[in-house]
């Protein structure tokens, strides 16, 4: 009896859900910077130049993801996770463990492009605390997605050679039968 792929289940399932609310993201259109000022009214302890800062930070990374490269992985990704799904439940393991490969590799892509843009919407903050405390989150942020999707690629080609290990064995005992 064949093991069923579970783990490969709850990866798509995840991935499904992150790519329907990154779709989701980029399909809301991007707000103006009189939108970001309503939505971050002045608080105490927060200078003009401090709240000015916010916004711009705010509105470059909105429009970051709403570029035609981020809408381009993010529709990728989804129709990625999609054919994974219709491999999967086709019982094609091996196209939806390539497909998901794929998937992650484009994560992983994407993660580095969003560091990217991140690091030049913190050059816009002028405050410096403010810079290295947005600059450090960024990173840190930036480094578990990467890691969490090369822990998830590292968790796919372990159950492929696995699944090609038991295979050889399967076809090295019909041999001797």
């Amino acid at each position: 009896m064949k093991k069923k792929p579970i783990y490969l289940w709850v990866l798509l399932i995840l991935s499904a859900l992150i790519s329907a609310t990154s779709l989701f993201g980029i399909l809301s259109p991007l707000p103006s910077k009189e939108a970001f000022r309503t939505s971050h009214p002045q608080a105490g302890g927060v200078n003009a130049q401090q709240l000015e800062d916010t916004i711009n930070y705010s509105y470059k990374v909105a429009e970051a993801s709403h570029s035609i490269f981020n809408v381009a992985l993010v529709v990728l990704s989804a129709i990625l996770v999609v054919v994974a799904i219709v491999f999967l439940v086709r019982k094609n393991l091996q196209y939806a463990n390539y497909t998901y490969v794929g998937y992650v590799l484009l994560a992983i892509i994407g993660s580095i492009y969003s560091y990217v843009t991140l690091q030049d919407a913190v050059q816009l903050v002028h405050d410096e605390t403010m810079r290295l405390g947005i600059s450090v989150i960024s990173q840190a942020v930036s480094i578990f997605y990467i890691v969490i999707n090369v822990l998830f690629l590292a968790l796919v080609f372990y159950k492929m050679w696995r699944q090609q290990k038991a295979l050889a064995e399967e076809e090295e005992t019909e041999e001797v039968a």
